[in-house]
């Protein structure tokens, strides 16, 4: 059994490796777009009008993109995969309707906005698109869900060049190539997979009882998501409010970068989600989960120091002097990615448990934490302030699940735990002493070396 995980684990996380590491990088040759070709007011209102949209699909959705995943590959569960997908794709068009129309009404109250309509359409297809994705992985078609990833990104990069480079839309260029590209993704998930046509034949046929099944575990997701938005994008509110649009254009560049640890964190989450939820029964369960946890942690704090020394010498020219300074922000962001993706894989003790309901405690206490933190560090320390707060509330999310989970499974610290703590120590060192190129970079070399061999013998035993 041992063996077949191994190898199972490792397949599944080479297969979403391909496709993540694909679509983050196309996102990635985005930014240098972006920076030179929109002004930091245009790069804030964009962030904000996005950081909104996130904000409100799971509202729309009633978070069924987490529900469909957890159901569909559920061996045990008692409802077909008709019934689920009935019951999704009849809530997402009575739920789009209703968006729709209420979004016609609030347009005599908020016309104001630019690009109003547009927002409203592209929070519609996001909708959409986010569930759809994720009843493939749900169905078992994971390597379509990474081609569809892929697809997606390709789109907004081709589409963002044409509207923004050639046609010159400035941010509109940006809004409508996100839009088109969901549309266009939903279009070949839908040849893909032909639910349309079977819905419709089966629409008055399917478990009615699926319905209150996939609320009961998704519902309780609700006050999560805004807990989560609390946490990561009040952070917007506070910096455009005290600091200005421009400063949240700064800060949106650095996030942005901060992307690439989650790269690293997207692809294990996403291997480790479909692992778990198959494994929760096992009998070792708390020795095979501890040491993936300890693994996991020394693969993000090693990726952390060298995508930040990285940084450190390519920033320069690879962002517009408006956003030099956002640099000094990368290490700290890097670390609360790592904090915040490993709260996430301890909240999979909730999800595999189907007890949604018990990760409510940690994240409200966690928000709340983390907004009187912005309100008291903002003003007197900007953007610096905002990013230790982050760090602060994710490490304190980190601590409160590492107890609460023993519920479900237990997590043993081991020695790996403890050297990557030393070598974020080393990394922030490195990330902000004067030192020069010559040194930096073969300091880089010797830790990719490192890093290499470390996962070569990590790997080799997930093979045999």
């Amino acid at each position: 059994m041992a063996r077949s995980r191994g190898k199972e684990f490792l397949n599944t996380f080479l297969i979403y490796a391909v496709g993540t590491v694909g679509a983050k990088l196309i996102a990635f040759a985005l930014m240098p777009l972006y920076t030179f070709f929109l002004a930091k007011e245009e790069m804030g209102y964009f962030d904000m009008s996005i950081t909104l949209i996130m904000l409100l699909v799971p509202f729309v959705t009633f978070d069924l993109r987490d529900g469909a995943f957890r159901f569909l590959i559920d061996k045990t569960c008692p409802y077909s995969h008709k019934d689920v997908i009935s019951y999704i794709i009849k809530t997402l068009t009575r739920n789009s309707i209703i968006v729709a129309i209420l979004s016609v009404i609030g347009y005599f109250y908020l016309s104001h906005l630019a690009y109003y309509p547009i927002i409203v359409a592209t929070l519609i297809a996001y909708s959409c698109y986010e569930v759809m994705i994720q009843v493939l992985r749900g169905m078992g078609h994971t390597k379509f869900f990474v081609i569809i990833g892929l697809v997606n990104t390709s789109i907004i990069l081709i589409l963002s060049i044409i509207f923004l480079v050639v046609l010159k839309w400035g941010v509109l260029a940006i809004f409508m190539a996100n839009l088109i590209s969901r549309i266009i993704s939903l279009v070949i998930i839908e040849w893909k997979l032909r639910l349309l046509p079977q819905y419709f034949k089966h629409r008055k046929e399917y478990n009615k009882g699926v319905g209150s099944e996939l609320l009961r575990y998704s519902i309780p997701l609700l006050p999560n998501v805004l807990a989560w938005w609390a946490i990561e994008s009040s952070s917007k509110v506070f910096i455009v409010e005290y600091l200005g649009l421009d400063y949240n254009g700064i800060f949106a560049v650095a996030i942005k970068f901060s992307n690439i640890l989650q790269i690293a964190a997207s692809i294990f989450y996403q291997t480790w989600q479909e692992t778990a939820i198959k494994e929760i029964d096992a009998h070792d369960r708390n020795s095979f989960f501890s040491k993936i946890f300890n693994n996991y942690f020394l693969l993000l704090s090693s990726t952390l120091v060298l995508a930040t020394l990285v940084l450190r010498i390519i920033y320069p020219y690879i962002v517009a002097e408006a956003y030099q300074e956002s640099y000094i922000y990368i290490f700290p962001l890097f670390l609360a990615v790592q904090l915040h993706a490993i709260g996430s894989f301890l909240d999979l003790a909730y999800q595999c448990s189907r007890k949604t309901y018990r990760g409510l405690p940690s994240i409200i206490s966690t928000a709340i934490l983390a907004i009187a933190l912005y309100y008291f560090t903002v003003e007197r320390w900007g953007l610096m302030g905002i990013s230790i707060s982050l760090i602060i509330a994710y490490c304190y999310l980190m601590i409160y699940r590492l107890f609460d989970i023993r519920f479900c499974f237990k997590i043993s610290l081991n020695k790996l735990f403890y050297v990557s703590l030393l070598v974020l120590a080393v990394g922030g060192c490195l990330s902000y002493l004067p030192l020069p190129n010559y040194v930096i970079i073969p300091t880089l070399v010797i830790g990719i070396v490192a890093l290499s061999f470390y996962a070569k013998r990590v790997l080799t035993r997930q093979k045999q």
